[in-house]
């Protein structure tokens, strides 16, 4: 059974199209191996296996270069273009005081009330 197996993963790399249609749905692994087994290898019906890999890799190089050399870069700058640097600092010195506070119920005073309290007492 195992090596029956093995001959199993030895044909899925012939015919990548299969992982393909196992992942959409279209068919599961139990379906495929059954057609293996009473058809063979050599039927037909898995040349459409090869051929819809064969595409889609090659398509697939092509996009994910495409992707790297233009849309990505244009999206970054589009990005960086819509970044406003006033809210940028209106959210840091909100977490700058939300900091602060919390740090004051830890029994730490901050900020000018610091001196004034240790003077007052002195």
């Amino acid at each position: 059974m195992a090596s029956r197996m093995n001959e199993f993963r030895s044909f899925i790399t012939k015919y990548p199209g299969i992982k393909d249609a196992v992942a959409s749905g279209t068919s599961n692994w139990q379906s495929m191996y059954e057609n293996w087994v009473i058809l063979g290898e050599n039927d037909p019906m898995w040349q459409q296996y090869k051929a819809v890999s064969n595409t889609k890799a090659k398509t697939s190089n092509n996009t994910i270069e495409d992707l790297l050399s233009q849309t990505s870069i244009k999206n970054v700058i589009n990005y960086i273009k819509k970044i406003d640097p006033d809210s940028i600092s209106k959210t840091l010195n909100t977490v700058q005081k939300v900091l602060q506070i919390t740090q004051s119920f830890n029994g730490r005073p901050t900020g000018i009330y610091n001196n004034n309290y240790n003077s007052w007492w002195d």
